[in-house]
């Protein structure tokens, strides 16, 4: 609960909230004077932010021909990879760990501002006109009464010769692809083993929103290699079930969020990593912290922000603990996403955003991190998503967005929800994921990439009876069709826990490993699925060189 232990992955209020530096009212904002450190760092840092960052076409290039038509295998080594935006740094005196002020009382206290303060202006126009997109037509619903049914319940189930009866003898299913690209998986896992910067990030839908199958694999990572921060987080939770694990999150509901599909969307293409949450009302905040008593999440040292600059843009204010508000201006002559680095002195801190009220600002992430060797693991997921999403974000941008993160591995973990799509065939969701790949490329040539193929899936008919979804293998095998294509392997999730049925299994096991809706998983679920993630990363660099150290399946023998 917010407010409460903070230990771990509170959940945001959904009521009215409070700016994280209203106690102190009379304190100047300054806009980035350079506290620390030369002063041609903050000068280069705007100059490299008004002539680096190409502006957005009129049209993102997602949904046009060209980008479609690339259906042919390219040598990694000669894709030409997007710039990474240049970051402007902001070094903060003044930052000796969080207030003790609770969500409960930040919210409280916004709530008495959003009272008092005027009404607040909204944008008078749109920063782009809404794109229409090109989109498929629905199709007729699935009816799982005339797939495979099986016959089961709690008290059956250990007589009903169900996949996945036995998660903890499950073998090992390796990743699959070319050798090349299966050492390069190993050379991942290697780098960190050495004590290098090592980074991990995941794009998904809710299976990777949750953070409970990434934030368990974060966790095994950092306790092995070292705690190099949580990585990736939206300020302003999307949603209820949006958290971050080891990290603690508050917000006001004032926050408009938006990603590709919403209803009440932009439709302007500018998702950042795939979803934004954007105000104009000096009266809303979100705020993240380290945690207190958990082995990770207990320090970081500076904080990467994610805006979209654009003409009638307004200052979004940063503050870190009780250190003076510092303004990051998100007007821009043009279209733009920027890129501010805050740095603090490694420890426990609070980070409050926070718009002043002189425009909307837009904000694309926020990554936590800290200097070092050890592993970041990102986690940018958005629930419902399919990987087709991609093709409606401007990818000028996008690419450059995602070239900033400089990750060492990128894993698309999509696949369920395409599986829930009836209209969509075999050969449009290889076309789009080829496009999508594409794109994922040119942000990160050089890194390893995993797709991660969709989960097994369980439909309940009845109290006893199950059908087994039988749309889940064949979007698995266009992933394992086009993977290699791309320099990327694949890793089967279905057949990692058992094979098709296994889901049924897992929802009626004791304790459940799957939720009752038969697409999701418990977090028990979710932690099991990482460790059978790592082990198949933990064979690719067994079988392409070895691996130091302790393994899980050093441990599983």
């Amino acid at each position: 609960m917010p407010g409460a232990s903070y230990r771990t992955d509170s959940v945001p209020p959904r009521s009215g909230g409070r700016d994280g530096d209203g106690e102190h009212p009379r304190r100047s904002v300054h806009p980035h004077r350079p506290s620390t450190g030369p002063r041609w760092r903050w000068a280069w840092g705007l100059v490299l932010l008004g002539l680096g960052v190409s502006p957005a076409r009129g049209q993102p290039t997602g949904d046009a021909d060209p980008l479609l038509s690339v259906l042919q295998a390219v040598d990694r080594g000669q894709r030409k990879g997007a710039l990474p935006l240049p970051a402007v740094v902001i070094p903060v005196e003044g930052a000796t760990g969080p207030p003790d002020r609770t969500c409960e009382e930040d919210l409280a206290a916004a709530a008495a501002l959003r009272r008092t303060r005027p009404e607040p202006t909204p944008p008078a126009e749109p920063v782009r006109p809404p794109i229409d997109w090109p989109d498929r037509p629905q199709g007729e619903r699935i009816d799982p009464g005339v797939m495979q049914k099986v016959t089961v319940t709690e008290a059956t189930l250990a007589d009903s010769g169900l996949p996945g009866l036995d998660p903890d003898g499950l073998p090992v299913t390796p990743l699959e692809g070319r050798p090349e690209d299966l050492a390069r998986v190993g050379d991942v896992l290697r780098q960190a083993a050495s004590g290098q910067r090592t980074r991990l990030t995941f794009f998904g839908a809710s299976h990777t929103s949750g953070d409970m199958w990434t934030g368990h694999l974060r966790r095994i990572l950092q306790e092995r290699y070292g705690d190099l921060g949580h990585g990736f987080i939206l300020p302003a939770a999307l949603y209820r079930g949006y958290r971050g694990q080891d990290l603690n999150l508050c917000r006001t509901d004032g926050w408009r969020v938006d990603w590709v599909g919403r209803k009440d969307g932009r439709d302007d293409g500018l998702y950042g990593f795939g979803a934004t949450v954007s105000s104009y009302d000096p009266a809303d905040f979100g705020w993240l912290q380290t945690t207190t008593d958990n082995p990770q999440g207990r320090a970081v040292s500076r904080y990467e922000i994610f805006t979209l600059g654009e003409p009638h843009g307004g200052t979004l204010i940063a503050q870190v603990d009780e250190a003076l508000p510092e303004a990051l201006p998100t007007a821009a002559s043009d279209v733009r996403y920027q890129r501010w680095r805050i740095e603090v002195p490694d420890g426990p801190h609070r980070l409050v955003l926070r718009p002043q009220g002189d425009g909307e600002v837009r904000i694309l992430g926020v990554s936590a991190e800290r200097v070092g060797p050890g592993v970041i693991v990102d986690a940018i997921g958005i629930r419902g998503r399919t990987a087709r999403s991609w093709l409606r974000w401007d990818t000028d941008l996008a690419t450059r967005l995602i070239a900033s993160l400089d990750t060492d591995l990128i894993v698309l973990a999509y696949g369920t929800n395409e599986a829930n799509d009836s209209a969509l065939t075999l050969d449009d969701y290889r076309t789009d994921l080829r496009a999508v790949l594409d794109i994922a490329r040119q942000a990160a040539p050089d890194a390893a990439c995993i797709l991660a193929g969709p989960s097994d899936r369980g439909k309940r008919l009845s109290s006893d009876t199950w059908a087994i979804w039988d749309r889940t293998a064949p979007i698995a095998q266009v992933q394992r069709e086009v993977a290699p294509e791309f320099g990327c392997v694949f890793w089967d999730w279905q057949q990692a826990t058992g094979g098709p049925g296994s889901q049924i299994a897992w929802v009626l096991s004791d304790p459940p490993l799957a939720a009752r809706d038969g697409i999701h998983f418990t977090r028990a679920g979710y932690e099991k699925s990482a460790e059978l993630f790592l082990m198949a990363m933990e064979q690719a660099a067994l079988d392409s060189g070895g691996l130091p150290g302790e393994t899980l399946i050093g441990a599983a023998r």
